[in-house]
Formats: structure tokens, sequence, C-alpha cells
């Protein structure tokens, strides 16, 4: 507990006394919620269930959540599943005649209903699955809501006059005789609408609830009603006995349980784990944007868990941080987790102690508070998400209501789930799963080739075809990807595809029904010659590619009927299809070409090209020789007559990275040598080369000496220098889109 400075005591006192009242007050109703109709002799037992719920997880979630002012115990979205669970078990072990196995049945079914949750609560917390919560439709979600306001609007009645609010007996509800069992509940529930929406004082819920208890006695008083005639009228809850309502389990009444009658309620038990998890996870959230705090939402979890099992083993109602209360502890001066500990020792109390003089309160009151409950998420998803959802959105919270109720709850979550993945999967669809779907001519690998080369790369780039890929892949989105390729391949006003590279390195994952796509698209490849290279693969998109044959097992990679090869990124795997189109093109090197002859075609002087060179350095170097170094300083550029060099960068942590290679025809080391700066990568050749080194002496003395030939070697670094930088600009910009 964060230490409790003196002059915080009494703020945190008055915040918790006030948090605990309030939620003795919702403990009440919401066992009164529970235990009605054929259950409403048990009535101080299910108050024991919701006090139990109250102390324990108020008790529990202030100390260990991750906010210091949280108020938990039972609230409206559990208790309305748990009232529509209670009913139907004692409908059935009625209909039995087996009366004496009522209490005994729905209590355990409550009892084991709040372990199962917390074990799910904790295990989905420990999962760290808590922000799944951002993934459900938000008019799911309002769905959900707006049902449970129906239904705790429909309980309100039946704890007021203990039949259910439905056509059959809403003539009854009129007559004289029955108005005041519910009349005066509605016009607390419709006060507490206008007050409490326009004044936010912590005092108002409990001092209004006061005020109304001596209303309706005074109206009781004015109409010539006596306490005995209001009880023996039903208008007030039946008289408890004194002393403690701690009930405490026994093997007995394990003994006597219908557990047939319970395992028929496993549909009701599965949606009150995912309806508490989901309404913890939206407290939270509430709380953290009212509050402006931060909220860890997998420890919620996993408090609430903790909480909810140890309220079940001692026999209490699934119960979870409440947005209301909290809300409310926090406006009363809540400022360390005294104040929870303090409302929950305020249940403790009345448990272990008693509350004999629950049984002068009236049922309409606590009707009114459930009923005002009900009507207000009524109000905000019926009438006010009128004016801020868009109408397909509107339209889908308002069918979960009607689906809740006239089917029953569990059939309205049921079809918010399948609502959920259909929206899911149409919204996910609308994205495109290709990023970028370019050509050998718009993008080029990081290996810097010769002039000849680069033209017939210009001229035969089409051949090759590029689609980067974006996003979570599942069946619809490589669907779409094979559909757009197999597009591509029948076009026959475009060049002929040789090689398909598809790269993965924006992909988040690959669902497994989507592999049934990629298999199609080998066999595709395969009809059409297409060799298909796949990039930057996860380890777990490989895996299901290579399960499923997609990816060829190459033990040669220069086996001529592979249709499938891997490249560990985009730029190795362009580089090698650009090496096969090389191979493949009129640019046949048989034998060793001189620099000189590489160079004709583009240096500004051709028939002085050999005497240039003859002014610079030739050097024959062996694989692994390291030209310069990343930090040295730049004394020289250097022609690449063969051979093959990497381009090296080292990062801050000691990791070495390729920043490109070079091959004949090419020239490195210009950029620092005319910014007169150190190198800012190294160059290591990967094969024995042939290179002509102009130093900057050298350099000099040719500019002294032959200034037109330097000229010509200015003008050609320049063209080189430009080409780079446009080549750089055009893959920067491809790869930002």
């Amino acid at each position: 507990m964060n230490r409790l400075k003196f002059r915080d005591l009494l703020p945190n006192i008055f915040a918790g006394t006030i948090s605990g009242l309030v939620t003795l007050i919702y403990s009440i109703s919401y066992a009164a919620l529970v235990f009605s109709g054929d259950l409403a002799e048990y009535i101080p037992l299910g108050i024991s269930c919701a006090l139990i719920s109250g102390t324990i997880n108020a008790f529990w979630v202030a100390l260990y959540s991750s906010l210091p002012f949280t108020i938990a115990g039972p609230d409206s979205n559990a208790s309305a599943i748990l009232s529509l669970m209670a009913a139907a078990i004692a409908t059935s072990i009625l209909s039995s005649n087996s009366t004496d196995l009522v209490f005994p049945t729905v209590w355990l079914a409550i009892a084991l209903s709040t372990v199962i949750t917390g074990l799910c609560l904790f295990t989905l917390g420990r999962l760290r699955l808590g922000s799944f919560i951002r993934f459900i439709p938000y008019p799911v979600i309002g769905g959900f809501l707006a049902g449970v306001g129906w239904l705790l609007t429909q309980g309100s009645f039946k704890v007021m006059t203990g039949k259910s609010l439905d056509m059959t007996y809403l003539p009854s509800l009129f007559d004289s005789s029955f108005l005041l069992h519910w009349l005066p509940g509605v016009f607390l529930a419709f006060t507490l609408q206008i007050i409490l929406r326009r004044y936010k004082s912590p005092v108002l819920l409990p001092g209004i609830t006061l005020i109304a208890i001596a209303g309706f006695y005074l109206l009781l008083r004015m109409i010539g009603i006596s306490i005995e005639q209001a009880r023996s009228q039903g208008l007030l809850f039946e008289a408890l006995a004194n002393g403690s309502l701690w009930q405490s389990s026994n093997l007995t009444a394990l003994l006597q349980v219908d557990w047939s009658v319970i395992g028929n309620q496993l549909g009701s038990l599965m949606t009150l784990v995912a309806v508490v998890a989901i309404t913890i996870l939206l407290c939270a959230s509430g709380i953290e944007l009212a509050t402006q705090t931060d909220v860890d939402l997998d420890k919620e979890l996993r408090t609430a868990g903790i909480a909810n099992i140890m309220t079940g083993l001692c026999g209490g109602m699934a119960g979870y941080l409440s947005i209301s209360r909290t809300i409310l502890n926090y406006k009363a001066g809540a400022t360390n987790r005294f104040a929870g500990v303090f409302a929950a020792t305020l249940c403790a109390t009345f448990l272990i102690f008693g509350v004999s003089f629950l049984a002068y309160l009236p049922k309409a009151i606590f009707g009114g508070l459930l009923l005002y409950i009900g009507l207000s998420l009524l109000f905000e998803w019926v009438y006010q998400s009128w004016f801020e959802l868009a109408r397909l959105d509107y339209i889908l919270v308002i069918i979960i209501l009607l689906i809740v109720a006239n089917l029953g709850f569990l059939e309205g979550v049921g079809f918010g789930v399948i609502i959920a993945c259909v929206l899911f999967v149409l919204n996910y669809s609308k994205l495109r799963v290709i990023k970028n779907a370019l050509s050998g001519v718009s993008f080029r690998s990081n290996f810097e080739r010769s002039f000849h080369q680069k033209r017939l790369l210009q001229e035969k780039g089409e051949e090759l075809y590029i689609l980067r890929l974006q996003g979570y892949i599942f069946f619809g989105t490589a669907n779409t990807l094979l559909e757009h390729v197999r597009s591509r391949l029948n076009n026959k006003t475009l060049t002929k595809i040789s090689f398909l590279v598809i790269d993965f390195q924006l992909t988040g994952g690959l669902d497994s029904s989507s592999v049934i796509s990629f298999i199609k698209m080998r066999r595709l490849a395969k009809q059409f010659g297409v060799t298909l290279v796949l990039t930057d693969l996860s380890p777990d998109i490989e895996g299901k590619l290579s399960q499923s044959h997609v990816i060829d097992v190459i033990g040669d990679e220069e086996k001529p009927d592979v249709v499938t090869r891997t490249f560990p990124d985009l730029d190795h795997g362009v580089e090698w299809c650009e090496n096969q189109i090389l191979r493949r093109g009129t640019f046949r090197r048989k034998r060793f070409v001189p620099l000189t002859i590489q160079l004709e075609d583009v240096f500004p002087l051709p028939n002085k090209t050999t005497k240039f060179l003859n002014r610079l350095e030739k050097l024959k170097v062996q694989a692994g020789y390291c030209l310069y170094r990343q930090g040295d300083p730049s004394e020289a550029i250097y022609f690449v007559e063969s051979g093959q060099i990497s381009i090296l960068q080292e990062l801050g942590d000691g990791e070495v990275v390729r920043m490109g290679t070079v091959s004949e025809g090419t020239v490195i080391g210009e950029v620092g040598f005319y910014q007169e700066s150190v190198h800012s990568v190294s160059a290591i050749a990967d094969e024995p080369c042939s290179l002509y080194r102009l130093s900057r002496e050298a350099l000099a003395q040719l500019e002294q000496e032959e200034p037109q030939l330097a000229s010509a070697c200015h003008q050609f670094i320049a063209k080189l220098l430009a080409e780079r930088v446009s080549q750089a600009d055009e893959r920067s910009r491809i790869l930002l889109q």
C-alpha cells in the first residue's frame, strides 16, 4: 500500500465510506436481481453472496490494481447473466418438485461460475491478452451493453413486482393496487437520470437513495399502510435474521446439488466469462480516460482473476472493478489504496455483524436503482449512439439488442461474436495486401553494376515482377494476391514474367488457411515457367510454406527445375534475379574484358580511355583484401575491372550490415574522396579483383598535365554520382510508400 500521510487520512476515509455505502447498496440490488421470483425467499443468502464479493474483490483489487483508487465488487453485467442462470436452474429444479435442492444448486452454480471466471481472467492476464479488447468492433460492444441494459430493466421490475416485464403481465402493472410496487422505483430511476447527468457530486447517489426511502415511508403513512402490511403485500424485503450473513460452505450442500442442471448452464457460464473479461477491459479503459492515468490491462485481469477465485471458494458471486464506483471514489478524494480497503471493510462489517435493518428497505427503491443503471445503458446506446455512430454501426447495436430482448443474452452474444468475425473479414479484406507492385526497371538491388549491365537490366527489367506484401495474410487477402498474380501472368499485352519476387518484410503473419493460395500460385508459376522468389520470410511463415511444399528443398542451387527460391531479404532476392537475367541475356562474358572496353561507351573521351587508365595505379588483390576501412581517410578512387567487392557498414552495437556490392565496370570510394572526409563504410574483396587506383596526388598531377583528361574524369564521376542518387531516391520513394 502506498504510504498514507496523516493529512490524506480523512479524505480517503470519506471516499472509502461513500464508495463502501454505494457498493453495499448495489450489492443488495444485484442480490435482489439474482434471487428474485422463485428465489425471493433466499434473498438473505443472496445478499451474503453479494457482500462476500464486495468484500474480497474490493480488498484484493484495492491492494493490487494498477490504480491506487480502484473499487471493485458485484456489477450489473455479471449480475444480469447470473440472474438468467439462477432463474433457469430454479425453474428446472422446481419442475421436478425438488424444492430442497434449489438453493444448494443455485449457490454452487454461482460459486463455481465465479471460480471458473477467475481462472479464465487470470489466464488471459498471464498470457498478456488484455490488449485484444481493442480488436472487438465498437458497435458489437455497444450491442452487448445495450442488451445488459435491457436485462437490468427487465430485472428491476422483477425485483419490484416479482414478475418479469413482458406483454403477459404488462396490463396488470397498471392496476391501482399494483402501482405502489413499481411507480416509486420508476420515479427514482428518472430522478437519478436527470440529477446525476447534470451534477457529479459523490454524495448525490447515497443522499437521493436515503431521501427516496424516507419518501416511500412517508407515502405509506399518508395512505395508511403499516410496515407489516407493506411487508405482507411484498413492498418490503423479507425479514432477515439478526447476526451474521456469513454462510460457510459445507460438503453436505455439495452432496445435494443437481450437477446435471448446472451442466446445462455451460453456455451461460461461457457468456459470463466473456462478458466479465470484456467489461473489465472496457471499464479499465474508461477509467484510464476519465482519470488521465495509465492502466495495465493484463494486471487488471490477473488481479480480478485471483480475487474471483478467492470469492468463489468462499461462496460469493463474480465481481470486478467498477468504472462508476472507481470514478466516484476518485472524485470523492481518494488518493491511496486505503480508500478501497476501507470500503471493503465496510462491506465486511455488514457481512459479519448482520444487516437486520435491510428488512425495512423498500423493494421499489432497490429495483429503481437497477432500473436507473439499465436505462442509463439504453439511453447511451439506443439514443446517444444515434448521433455518434455510423448508421450501419448503429443498426448493428439495435439488432444485437433485439436479439437479446427476444431470444436471450447468449444468442445475442453469439450473434455479436459472429458479426465481429464478419466485420473483421470485411474490413480487413478492404486493406491492400499488396503494398507495392514493381518491376526490375523501377527497383534495383544494391549490387552496383557496370553501365553495360545496367543498360541490359533496363531493357529486360520487365521480366522481373516484385510484390511487397503488408499486414496479416489470411484466406481472403491471400486469394486477392493469387488473383492479382494470375491476372498479371495472363496479360498478353505486357512483357512475359520470368521471375516473381514476393517480399514478406511488412507482413505480420500467415494464416494456415491461406497456404492453399500459395500452393496454387506455385502451380501457376510452374505452368508459366516463372521462378517464384520469396524474401524476408519469418520462421513461422517459412515453416507453413515448407510443410505445404510451396518451398522447394534445394540441394543444388543451380538445379534447373526448382520453382521456388527463398532469400533473407528483398535486396538479395532481387540481386539473384538480376544475375539470372544477365546470364540469360545478350551480355555473356566468355572471357576477361579490359576496363578500357567496359568504359568506352560511357567515358566522356572514349578515344582517350586507355590513356586515362595508364595514369592510374594497377592493383591485383585477393579475396578478403580490405581496400579501405570505415573511418579511414579517403585518399583514392578505385575503378573495378574485374571481381566483386562488398560495401559494409559497422553499426554502433558491433553489427556489420551489407550496404551493397560492386562488380566490374564500377567505381568506389568517390564520395569521401570528393568530400575530403573519412570513409563511412568499408570495402572488402569477395573474390580476386583487378582494379585501378586514382590517388589524390595522381589526380592533382593529371589536372596539371592533362586538364582535358582530368575534366573527363570529373564528368564521368559526376554522371555516376547523379545516377546513383537518382536510383537511391527512387528506391527510397518506393519503400516509403
